[in-house]
């Protein structure tokens, strides 16, 4: 569960924001927390496909600029 101590999705790994993500869309899926409760995961979840969107934006960047070099 996200709180003040959760590490920032700018510094987490891709596994761990994922792992968080998951996590996040299962409790919401439950449904049990209150709306508030339920927006700030959506906040915070929100947060975390981001930061995996930027690892894996990076991560393709560095393959196609190996790729590129391995043509020369």
């Amino acid at each position: 569960m996200s709180t003040d101590n959760s590490p920032k999705p700018d510094k987490m790994t891709f596994e761990e924001a994922s792992e968080e993500l998951d996590a996040i869309v299962k409790r919401i899926e439950e449904g049990d927390a209150d709306l508030e409760k339920m927006m700030e995961e959506h906040k915070r979840g929100k947060l975390l496909v981001n930061r995996c969107k930027e690892l894996l934006d990076k991560a393709q960047q560095q393959i196609q600029t190996m790729e590129s070099k391995d043509l020369t």
